[in-house]
């Protein structure tokens, strides 16, 4: 994102298959916002691009898609010969081989020049981001392409489609909004000390939406807060979260969304199965069900059982689906040795992998898993009988 001959994009297809597939003289892009003159006084610092930059005719042209992910925009397809470059604060609408641009207030920015494809990779005049977004370029080809701008790095974002999802690191807030809308605030998360966040969303019906959010903190990042999140109408109905200290490096399976049409969220010890309008369908008080004093991660819900895994033992439950009663997996499927490991080694030192067995699959009153124990150097397949 060499000197080859400039194409004017003649169609949606090559402007999307150019996104998705791309991943000497000093030119200087002012912001174009009074935000800017702020910025100048910052240090600038450089863009990572595979494909470099390039200027014709006096104009600076970038790649679009490594620069959008560098500073933490957005793109969006939604229909014929149509882009939008999304921020948390503002959208951009480009318009196949058209040299202006059209924000959220309708208000139309003029570029130099139309975008270009250039063996595959769509590049854009700079002015569009700095016009658009106030975010401060220049080139040149010591230094590469730099910029001041860094407070977009405090915000964790996704999209479903096109509706989009931002998590803000340094407030906790939520906003989520349209491609070619401005975002707006949904809400916020009831956290402190937010360092490293990851979010991901999920299409519950046109008005409803789940998003998840992973904060990981500490020093080093072995503390880890997970956020299920319910969004009915750009407002949140209910919140949930678990937390724990990760200090053996398990790598956690992520908590099954829903069953039946009812949202699986993790409080803590507490399971509640929740309508998409809130209300709560079904509770399970799984600290109660194994007598284990600890967080829980809800990994299957079936029919016939739910399979749940406390974090500081890491070894799974199956739970009868009515909350009557727990059962410990592996001690009707494993060997002495893979036991006794289990239960000897000290489940807070790096190492401790749990019980080792991860579900594949259920069929007949009998679940699958496959087992494996790195220090024993031992591998399986298994199948477990429900117990109820």
């Amino acid at each position: 994102m060499k000197t080859v001959q400039f194409i004017k994009l003649a169609g949606t297809a090559s402007l999307a298959l150019s996104l998705m597939f791309t991943s000497s003289s000093l030119i200087t892009v002012p912001a174009h916002a009074a935000e800017a003159s702020t910025s100048q006084s910052k240090a600038w610092g450089a863009l990572d691009v595979k494909h470099k930059p390039y200027t014709n005719k006096g104009v600076l042209f970038i790649p679009l898609k490594e620069v959008s992910e560098q500073l933490h925009l957005q793109l969006t397809i939604p229909g014929k010969n149509e882009l939008y470059i999304n921020s948390p604060k503002q959208s951009v609408r480009i318009t196949v081989g058209q040299s202006r641009a059209v924000n959220a207030k309708g208000t139309v920015l003029k570029l130099e020049a139309a975008p270009v494809v250039k063996k595959g990779v769509t590049y854009v005049p700079a002015s569009l981001i700095t016009k658009g977004f106030s975010i401060p370029l220049k080139y040149d080809s010591k230094s590469g392409l730099t910029t001041t701008f860094g407070s977009q790095g405090g915000y964790a974002y996704t999209a479903v489609g096109n509706v989009l999802f931002w998590a803000n690191r340094d407030y906790g807030t939520l906003l989520m909004g349209k491609a070619g809308t401005t975002p707006v605030q949904v809400g916020r998360l009831p956290a402190e000390n937010l360092e490293l966040l990851s979010i991901s969303a999920h299409r519950i019906n046109s008005s409803t939406y789940v998003a998840d959010i992973t904060n990981d903190y500490g020093e080093p990042h072995i503390h880890q807060e997970r956020y299920r999140v319910l969004i009915q109408d750009n407002k949140i109905l209910k919140h949930s979260k678990t937390s724990h200290s990760n200090f053996a490096g398990i790598n956690y399976s992520r908590d099954q969304l829903s069953y039946k049409g009812n949202i699986a969220m993790m409080n803590g010890s507490k399971l509640e199965l929740v309508h998409p309008t809130g209300k709560t369908v079904k509770t399970y008080n799984l600290a109660e069900l194994t007598g284990v004093d600890d967080q829980f991660i809800i990994e299957v819900i079936e029919g016939d059982f739910l399979l749940v895994r406390p974090y500081k033992q890491a070894t799974l439950y199956v739970v009868h689906p009515a909350g009557s009663t727990a059962e410990l997996v592996y001690p009707e499927l494993l060997d002495a040795d893979s036991k006794d490991m289990i239960e000897e080694y000290p489940s807070n030192e790096v190492g401790y992998f749990g019980d080792g067995l991860t579900y594949k699959g259920y069929a007949n009153g009998k679940l699958s898993f496959d087992f494996k124990n790195p220090f024993l150097g031992k591998t399986a397949k298994h199948t477990y009988t429900l117990p109820f």
